[in-house]
């Protein structure tokens, strides 16, 4: 008796286990999904690289970009998933193929300008027009579904920009340059993808039979497949007159609002769905009009650029874990004064530390010009590592 469980016990956890995998297929297959994988890591190992190439150290050498890749990006799909499947909203299989040709287009031709709500109304305007040339491939209900879509399109909008809250600072990292005149400049680069996967209903049974097996809900007279579906989310930002805080902080709300605006545009396409087309319009020009503005708003702020200081050393970067992390240094603070002695550069500020190897006093100045003291214990067999990034030499 005892073996006929252990059996039978096997043998239906064999057979859930494949139809997992085969449910998980469409996601696993999709070349997005692993071209965004790659595409993280890429991303991780460039600024880890440019930064030690600069500062001969890395501010965060862990590869925190696929961390949250992998971790925030299921969040987003679980919060995604869970709106389409409260609202049943569905989509059409051309439509996402459609899509993943444009958000691979997007990640390999303007990663530096990405769009996320862009991507997907190009995609959505693009699908529509093709279906016009191509009459065959258009389905029933095909506006119904393209409201909705739209409906979705606001609803990721806005949960890009709570994850561009979460994580644009996390991911900053500075970049310096020279002026024109010479002198050493930085600005900092926030970049970060995720890819969320969406649990979508789709009308009727898709016939894939190479795709394995395929769930097929039921509801009234109508059948519905459940899919899961990579979406590409993501950010680039690049604080260049302030820091990133601020940048963010008007760039979330600008685009939450304006996700919020989509679901709108969307609930009255869902009524009137004629209208799908000039919404569908009307919301990428917005899209793109906001972006334009932003960036443009950015680059005209009263803020000073972060140009090298003849007097003091300016923190472009705080190490995580240091003593300077602990004595409340933030990056755009200048030091003016190290144990006493007035510093100018890096060479007599680290000799300045050096002069009281076990315990750091610090006069700083923040970006308001306002100075304040700064104290706190040093590592007694590393004087020179206080944990703060700073201008390279020229």
């Amino acid at each position: 008796m005892e073996t006929r469980t252990v059996f039978k016990y096997r043998r239906w956890g064999f057979v859930e286990l494949t139809m997992i995998i085969d449910i998980l297929r469409p996601l696993l297959t999709a070349p997005l999904l692993w071209l965004a994988i790659v595409y993280a890591g890429w991303l991780a190992h460039r600024r880890i690289s440019l930064e030690r190439k600069t500062f001969r150290i890395a501010i965060n050498p862990r590869w925190i970009e696929v961390g949250h890749f992998v971790g925030h990006g299921l969040l987003a799909g679980l919060a995604l998933s869970c709106c389409t499947l409260v609202l049943g909203a569905m989509v059409n299989m051309q439509w996402w193929l459609v899509y993943q040709l444009i958000a691979i287009l997007s990640l390999l031709v303007a990663a530096r300008w990405q769009n996320v709500s862009a991507t997907f109304l190009i995609s959505a305007l693009v699908y529509a027009g093709a279906t016009f040339i191509w009459p065959q491939y258009q389905m029933e209900g095909q506006a119904s579904l393209l409201a909705e879509l739209l409906v979705i399109i606001g609803l990721v909008t806005v949960i890009n920009s709570v994850l561009q809250r979460w994580d644009a600072e996390a991911t900053v990292t500075p970049r310096v340059m020279t002026s024109k005149r010479g002198r050493l400049t930085a600005f900092f680069m926030s970049r970060q993808i995720y890819i969320a996967p969406v649990f979508f209903l789709v009308p009727g049974a898709i016939d894939m039979p190479s795709l394995g097996f395929w769930p097929v809900l039921n509801i009234g007279h109508q059948s519905y497949s459940l899919v899961i579906l990579p979406l590409l989310l993501g950010f680039s930002l690049k604080a260049v007159k302030g820091l990133m805080k601020s940048v963010v902080t008007k760039n979330v709300n600008s685009y939450l609002i304006f996700g919020l605006l989509l679901v709108g545009f969307g609930l009255i396409a869902v009524a009137f769905p004629n209208w799908i087309i000039g919404m569908l319009t009307v919301a990428l020009v917005l899209s793109c009009a906001l972006q334009w503005r932003l960036s443009r708003r950015s680059a005209h702020e009263r803020q000073l650029h972060f140009t090298k200081p003849y007097d003091g050393v300016f923190i472009l970067g705080i190490l995580r874990e240091t003593p300077a992390a602990k004595m409340g240094l933030v990056v755009g603070d200048t030091i003016v004064e190290c144990n006493g002695e007035a510093v100018s550069n890096n060479d007599n500020f680290y000799r300045a530390i050096q002069s009281q190897p076990t315990y750091c006093h610090l006069k700083v100045q923040d970006l308001n010009g306002e100075f304040r003291m700064a104290e706190g214990a040093i590592f007694a067999d590393a004087p020179h590592e206080l944990g703060v990034v700073l201008f390279p030499e020229n």
